[in-house]
């Protein structure tokens, strides 16, 4: 896993807010960001539909004991995921370990170009260990109220 320098709780201060998501093949949905629990959580809530019947929802901190974010995953699948990371030249990269067919596989999300009013975002995975990464899922951010 990548070295992360220490997590500021201003890192995720560019997802806040309530977004139009799209990916290829026509997909879309809405995914909303707010800060919550005295904001010191950053809270979740994706729908895919009408693009994806697929819902999920995530909680992310920064650990005191580690300074890197870290983030749990559930999905309308059944579907838990954890990660941890943080902020790398300008992206903020949470990434994972899994266990697929008996091999490792690490698993990241990265939120990139960020703008005030769009990112983009990607689902990456790396049969490697991290040497090469190939791209599973695109997602296109734009901001519902611009600031």
């Amino acid at each position: 896993m990548s070295e992360h320098p220490p997590a500021d709780s201003s890192d995720f201060d560019f997802w806040i807010g309530e977004w139009e998501v799209s990916w290829p093949h026509d997909g879309r949905g809405r995914n909303v960001i707010s800060r919550v629990l005295d904001d010191r959580v950053i809270l979740e809530s994706f729908d895919g539909n009408p693009g994806l019947p697929f819902r999920g929802m995530s909680l992310s901190t920064i650990s005191p004991e580690t300074g890197r974010w870290h983030q749990t995953w559930v999905d309308s699948d059944g579907g838990y995921l954890d990660f941890q990371g943080g902020m790398v030249e300008g992206r903020m990269i949470l990434q994972r370990t899994a266990r697929i067919d008996g091999r490792a596989v690490e698993q990241r999300m990265v939120f990139d170009q960020i703008a005030r009013d769009s990112l983009e975002w990607r689902w990456e995975r790396s049969t490697d260990g991290g040497v090469t990464w190939e791209l599973v899922w695109p997602i296109s951010y734009r901001r519902v109220d611009p600031r």
